[in-house]
């Protein structure tokens, strides 16, 4: 007898054997995330690592994302701390000395492509030796068509704040 249909009758009458005779309810608890915005860090990690850069660096960008995708364009409101100073070590389009809004636009949600925004961050060289400077960039709000939205991933504090290193080249 020929052992390689033996084997493979042996596997088609032991799955066929297998059935769905349990209930996905009784053993787990499913409920629907809510939709938040946070940013963007690599891989699965709650933790964004510093952003690095010097003062001639151009611009430094941070992104704004809604991983669990959103029916509408998603306004963020945001703040800005730290000892950098707006219009003298960096200036961001739009915003103000105190913070700005961000639009996520709405787009069809896959798991690549997620709804986000990029916040750009454009360094100044101030001519004057003032040493390493701190921006910190605090999403503060959240809000769409739907109304409003957690901020930090899953509503927690994780991703709500964003820090760029600005090191001083003068």
């Amino acid at each position: 007898m020929n052992y390689k249909y033996f084997l493979l009758l042996f596997c088609i009458a032991l799955l066929s054997s297998c059935g769905n005779e349990y209930d996905i309810n009784e053993y787990f608890d499913l409920e629907e995330l809510p939709g938040y915005v946070a940013f963007d860090a690599p891989g699965n990690s709650a933790v964004l690592d510093d952003v690095m850069v010097t003062e001639d660096g151009g611009t430094a960008t941070v992104t704004i994302e809604c991983p669990t995708g959103t029916l509408s364009d998603i306004t963020v409101d945001y703040d800005f701390g730290g000892d950098a100073v707006f219009g003298t070590d960096f200036t961001v389009a739009g915003a103000s000395a105190s913070g700005g809004t961000i639009t996520v636009r709405q787009k069809d949600f896959d798991v690549v492509n997620r709804s986000n925004a990029d916040l750009e961050i454009e360094l100044l060289t101030d001519g004057v030796a003032d040493g390493t400077k701190t921006l910190t960039i605090t999403l503060v709000s959240a809000s769409n068509a739907e109304g409003a939205l957690a901020v930090g991933r899953g509503g927690t504090d994780y991703l709500s704040t964003a820090t760029v290193i600005i090191e001083d080249i003068d």
